[in-house]
């Protein structure tokens, strides 16, 4: 441990981790951006500063990033040890951008990281950052497309929120429609709905939607039974998942939700049975959080867990 490694020192990166804006497979093995974009919001706007409050609370866990691996004691887990990591700063963007010009800067950035075989993890923003996200993801791929898991209370399958088609209400509806998705699962959906959340539309479509509570009383070998054993999934986290008694800080909270465990617990049964090939988790306003920045703890803690099983699956099938 260096003293550059502590939580009140150094710069805040995430996990402390190496800022390199374009790493290649020799210098890490997860890749960070940031993009700092909430236009598409509809409610409390804010996401924006989502990055640098995920990056400020991951530091609380980096003393240890280049020691032994961390011990999951509750899990009965190591996880970390080994795994390298980048910061790649985040996704300049300017106010008042079109999507169009938002979605390429978005897609180019994140382009190069992609297809140079790291594991991208993405940190919002709002939930609108999930169509160019996926594009890119895509394209890096050669048109191949994959499995997407979301964590979320919306499904965000409104074909138009506000007179926009490309809000965070839409980014799931927008990739399944462009041909990105093999396969969608929704866990933890709540909330009102109306006709414009297209549910049946959705499920039309092969979308496996696991409500809530449906979600909380179910174990999680079935939860995860339907995904093709061994599939590559793509899972994004929007933080308003987690209950908002714990994470308050997000632009459309809504009663109930997953505690953190329930959410681990469901990441890690993916990432078990699935190959994982990135993530990103969204929607942390902080200006809404609690004392100690508990959403951004949390959603720093849930990226920590979810690479930590990725790595783990790819160790154990080495």
């Amino acid at each position: 441990m260096t003293y550059d490694s502590l939580p009140f020192s150094g710069i805040a990166t995430f996990f402390k981790a190496p800022l390199v804006e374009a790493p290649t497979t020799a210098d890490a093995d997860v890749a960070v951006v940031g993009i700092g974009w909430d236009e598409g919001t509809t409610s409390r706007s804010g996401a924006r500063m989502g990055p640098r409050a995920l990056r400020e609370a991951s530091t609380m866990y980096a003393f240890q990033r280049d020691a032994e691996p961390f011990w999951d004691g509750e899990a009965g887990v190591e996880l970390l040890g080994g795994v390298r990591w980048a910061d790649c700063g985040d996704v300049a963007l300017g106010p008042m951008w079109s999507p169009e010009r938002y979605h390429n800067a978005v897609v180019d950035r994140l382009q190069p990281i992609m297809k140079a075989g790291l594991f991208p993890v993405t940190l919002g923003g709002d939930h609108s950052i999930g169509y160019p996200v996926l594009k890119a993801l895509y394209q890096a791929r050669g048109g191949k497309p994959f499995h997407l898991v979301q964590f979320d209370t919306h499904m965000d399958y409104w074909d138009e929120e506000g007179g926009s088609r490309f809000s965070h209400a839409s980014p799931i509806i927008r990739s399944h429609e462009a041909g990105f998705l093999a396969g969608l699962t929704q866990y933890g959906i709540r909330s009102l709905h109306t006709p414009g959340d297209n549910i049946a539309l959705a499920k039309s479509r092969g979308a496996n939607i696991f409500w809530c509570q449906q979600s909380k009383d179910m174990l999680v070998e079935d939860l995860v039974e339907h995904l093709p054993k061994g599939a590559d999934v793509y899972i994004t986290f929007d933080i308003d998942a987690l209950d908002p008694a714990i994470a308050p800080g997000t632009g459309t909270p809504e009663p109930g939700g997953f505690s953190y465990y329930e959410a681990k617990d469901i990441l890690l049964g993916v990432c078990a049975r699935c190959n994982v090939v990135g993530m990103d988790l969204v929607e942390v306003a902080p200006q809404y959080d609690g004392p100690g920045q508990v959403t951004a703890l949390h959603g720093a803690r849930l990226i920590l867990d979810t690479v930590g099983a990725v790595f783990r699956r790819r160790t154990t099938l080495a």
